[in-house]
């Protein structure tokens, strides 16, 4: 599988083997199989990567956006800081699936996963 389909398939939610199964179960919580094909879902696991990820995109885009309506467009305080927050949380809800989808994609597509001891 080519990393532009392993990124396809998390983008859309779907299963990087088949493209056909549900790769959530829930919102944030993954599938241990795939509905489709049986595939193993629990080989791999993003932890807290996706959130490191979606904390740098959101804040890198939001923050320049309540500098400017602050202080070019002389927006008070607390209007550039609502809009913000909202912003932040609205971004960060949208990002968080695709971001976790694609890096568990990722993971799959190269087979990594836990490093091991060998004795």
């Amino acid at each position: 599988m080519s990393v532009a389909t392993a990124f396809k398939a998390g983008v859309f939610g779907r299963c990087p083997r088949c493209g056909e199964g549900a790769l959530f179960a829930r919102y944030l919580q993954l599938a241990p199989r795939c509905s489709a094909c049986d595939t193993d879902f629990t080989m791999a696991d993003v932890g807290d990567g996706a959130t490191v990820f979606v904390i740098l995109i959101v804040g890198a885009m939001v923050v320049p956006v309540a500098f400017i309506l602050q202080f070019a467009f002389g927006w008070p305080v607390w209007a550039s800081a609502g809009l913000a927050g909202a912003l932040t949380l609205g971004l960060s809800l949208a990002l968080l699936p695709v971001v976790k989808g694609v890096l568990f994609a990722l993971q799959w597509t190269h087979k990594s996963g836990e490093g091991r001891v060998q004795d």
